[in-house]
């Protein structure tokens, strides 16, 4: 004899197994309080509105990290449109100073992601931030896993490229006389 469950009760459960790994998508994709809750209540209503869509099982985080996508990708556009104001006033002259020479700043890092398309920068932070298998990933992005993994090995490969030139800028900027620090691991 098989318990059905009502759906409130089965929402619980949906929620209580997956919003662990919500909370963590969210906070790396940089989002912290009232952001983050705020992207997890918006994911959440959806997943209560088309509750009879939700698969059941490990697919239900699926289609919840892409939803959160999708989400997270509007609210990105509405930053990007609000940035995008913003910048036509007069920067200050003031420049903050630099990090040691061997050291990837976050904003070189953040400029190298930038500079991948939506598609393979969310690639790489499902794999790399949310810890989803290369095929996990390619089912919240609707792609293929033959496809995700060719992606993810061409776009890290990338991602070196432009973090060495960033690196080796900042190095042949490096006042002599200072000192530097190597990577961990280097």
């Amino acid at each position: 004899m098989s318990v059905v469950m009502e759906p409130e009760a089965r929402f619980r459960v949906l929620f209580e197994s997956t919003y662990p790994t919500l909370r963590r998508y969210a906070r790396n994709r940089g989002l912290s309080g009232q952001d983050a809750e705020d992207l997890l209540a918006a994911t959440y209503e959806v997943a209560w509105r088309r509750f009879d869509r939700v698969p059941a099982g490990q697919e239900s985080i699926l289609w919840l990290l892409t939803v959160a996508l999708n989400h997270l990708r509007n609210r990105q556009r509405k930053l990007s449109r609000e940035r995008k104001l913003v910048e036509r006033l007069a920067a200050p002259d003031l420049a903050p100073p630099g990090p040691e020479a061997g050291v990837v700043d976050w904003r070189e890092l953040r400029r190298a992601l930038d500079s991948l398309s939506r598609l393979d920068r969310e690639l790489v932070l499902l794999v790399a931030w949310d810890e989803l298998t290369p095929a996990a990933a390619a089912a919240v992005l609707g792609l293929t896993p033959g496809a995700a993994r060719t992606r993810l090995h061409r776009t890290r490969a990338r991602l070196a490229t432009l973090l060495n030139e960033a690196e080796q800028t900042h190095d042949a900027q490096v006042v002599p006389g200072t000192t530097s620090t190597r990577r961990q691991g280097q």
